[in-house]
């Protein structure tokens, strides 16, 4: 993606937000965009606003596709029994309600990573 002049900044607002959003939130402004765009194309910019959704779209494939085969431990503790969990999580994967294996007590565990 072009920046344009309007960007008169040394700083690429894209990287920056790379570097420093959970990859969860650099996701979804990524996807948000895509979604603003292919919404709007018709009605606003056209042909331009379909080449900017398909940027914001590639960098999402990017993400995926440079974690495809990466695996991530999770490791937590119950609350209710206390008892050690652990789950082997595709990485890309932002949150996901996971059962503790001794009792089933349902835990709400974000998996965001930078």
């Amino acid at each position: 993606m072009t920046r344009p002049s309007h960007y008169g900044s040394k700083i690429d607002p894209l990287a920056y937000m790379k570097e420093n959003m959970s990859r969860a939130n650099y996701e979804g402004f990524l996807i948000g965009n895509v979604i603003k765009y292919v919404t709007r194309y018709p009605k606003k910019n056209g042909l331009e606003d379909l080449k900017k959704a398909k940027d914001y779209l590639n960098k999402a494939i990017e993400l995926y596709e440079k974690e495809e085969n990466q695996v991530n431990t999770h490791n937590w503790r119950c609350p209710k029994c206390g008892n050690s969990n652990n789950r082997t999580i595709l990485q890309g994967d932002m949150a996901r309600q996971l059962r503790c294996s001794h009792c089933g007590f349902p835990v709400d565990t974000r998996l965001e990573r930078k």
